[in-house]
């Protein structure tokens, strides 16, 4: 594992299980009322042509985690699937998605911790690897498999979710009355699969700044560092840039309060807006015209043979909180220590390991061709991307969407999410908001973190919804620095925004309204 996690951090990558890691944190979480009606061991007996029980044993309790039986399975070629199975089950089946290429050992602490969550709320939790180690298979290097691609892409996700239950019925005797899907960044691509390709698999499904268009988004990547490659934009400018910004944005929603509430509502351009260097000179006051035209690359839409392949990256990321770094370095740009960022990491993988052949001149970032290459892989597409908007099975299945993203994320394109809830809000026509609705964070980085406030429990409205019928119109969301909450908003269902009261605290949510913009 310490080859997956190495990858991960060299890459500066920033993944966080739901908002804030609070999920079901509102939730009156209800006594386990069902016992096991087999032993633990007993479930090695499930072992068939299709799957394999390499452990199934107890383990007692621990800290916040309650005893519970863990079930390891392997599935043809490389799928292993944990599925952990409480003493006291509250009748209920939670699984959380994965993050970066996934391969995640079951023993890292951010999946230990989803985990215990799970667990503690009384629930029968289930997790996978997507069919290959990281440790084995470091980044993208799994692609090279079509089959590991496929299972990475798709039947991972559905497997686990058949093989979660059959355990489950298993174990207690019966199936879990409802069923719950969470997960961010990688993890929200799968919920997005779950939705369009296995409508019945789980009633809920939290997609969390989903890779919605992993193909094109990371040709994208790929485009804007060719532009960065050719005219670096210096760290050192980055306090310059995000300051011009939020000098420009802050204030289009009304309140000048740190953060951009809606980042389309700002009409910023590098070539207008940002100081200009004297022809010939350079200094750390202003930005030379190579440097503003790598910028105007990266906010603009990305083209190829005259359309719109991705859309241009929105304003908001370039801060730095709290004293901290700015949201590109490690993402946009490269790390403090001189490491590739997250941009460069994932692009030059996808398109080496996933898109095209390793001989072929589009496998690295400087010989694609914006024009050429993106008809090249259309096949890649159907795997991997989450894009189909036609939700209509999942809708009739009587599941609940409930997607976020935080506007600042530097990461993955927050527009991207908006233009796929549009999308498949004009398909499934009026009646959308009856079964999908979408949040947007402010000041938000990826998956958590940012300007914004971004902790919040997403799970608890999810389950609200499915079993009352009790749709979520607001989310309260935290600021919290230092341990210390120092700001409480509203995030409002997607048209709505936010909208200050006039009278009160602007750091307190009773002072604020969700309204149609």
């Amino acid at each position: 594992m310490r080859i997956c996690l190495g990858m991960l951090l060299w890459a500066g990558v920033v993944f966080a299980q739901g908002g804030g890691h609070v999920q079901f944190r509102d939730w009156d979480v209800p006594a386990g009322g069902a016992k096991p009606k087999a032993t633990c061991g007993t479930l090695r007996s499930l072992t068939n042509y299709e799957m394999s029980i390499t452990l199934a044993a107890v383990v007692p309790a621990s800290g916040e985690s309650p005893e519970h039986c863990r079930v390891h399975v392997l599935i043809q070629p490389k799928l292993n699937i944990e599925v952990n199975l409480p003493t006291a089950w509250n009748g209920r089946f939670y699984m959380f998605g994965n993050g970066g290429f996934a391969g995640e050992s079951f023993d890292s602490a951010g999946r230990v911790a989803d985990l215990t969550r799970g667990l503690k709320a009384g629930f029968a939790v289930a997790s996978t690897d997507t069919g290959h180690s990281a440790a084995e298979e470091p980044a993208g290097t799994f692609g090279r498999n079509r089959q590991e691609l496929v299972d990475f892409g798709f039947r991972a996700v559905h497997l686990t979710a058949e093989t979660a239950k059959t355990v489950i019925r298993a174990y207690y005797g019966d199936g879990p009355s409802k069923s719950y899907f969470d997960g961010c960044s990688q993890g929200g691509r799968e919920g997005l699969i779950l939705a369009e390709r296995f409508p019945t698999d789980f009633d809920g499904i939290v997609a969390g700044s989903p890779t919605i268009d992993f193909t094109h988004g990371n040709f994208a990547r790929a485009y804007w560092m060719q532009g960065l490659a050719a005219a670096p934009v210096p760290s050192s400018k980055l306090e310059l840039l995000a300051n011009t910004v939020y000098a420009k944005c802050d204030a289009k929603d009304g309140l000048k309060d740190g953060v951009i509430d809606d980042p389309r509502q700002c009409d910023f351009h590098p070539e207008k807006d940002l100081a200009r260097c004297a022809e010939g000179a350079d200094g750390a006051s202003c930005f030379t015209g190579m440097e503003i035209g790598s910028l105007e690359r990266i906010y603009g839409d990305v083209m190829s043979q005259g359309k719109k392949i991705f859309p241009g990256w929105p304003v908001g990321s370039e801060i730095a909180p709290d004293g901290g770094r700015s949201g590109w370095v490690g993402q946009e740009l490269n790390n403090a220590d001189g490491r590739p960022g997250a941009w460069t990491f994932y692009a030059a993988d996808v398109l080496r390991y996933m898109a095209f052949p390793e001989t072929d001149k589009a496998a690295t970032i400087a010989g694609f061709d914006v024009d050429r290459d993106p008809q090249r892989t259309g096949w890649l597409s159907d795997i991997i991307d989450a894009t189909d908007t036609d939700l209509s099975a999942f809708r009739k299945h009587g599941g609940k969407l409930i997607m976020y993203f935080g506007w600042a994320d530097p990461q993955l394109n927050p527009v991207a999410g908006v233009d796929y809830y549009e999308k498949m809000s004009a398909q499934m026509g009026p009646s959308t908001g009856e079964f999908a609705r979408l949040f947007m964070v402010p000041g938000m980085f990826h998956c958590g973190g940012g300007v914004g406030t971004s902790t919040f429990d997403v799970g608890t409205p999810l389950i609200q919804w499915v079993e009352s019928n009790k749709a979520p119109d607001g989310i309260t969301a935290s600021r919290v620095v230092g341990g210390k909450v120092v700001r409480t908003r509203p995030l409002c269902a997607y048209p709505e925004v936010a909208r200050y009261k006039g009278t009160g605290s602007t750091d307190e949510a009773a002072n604020f309204a969700c309204v149609r913009p």
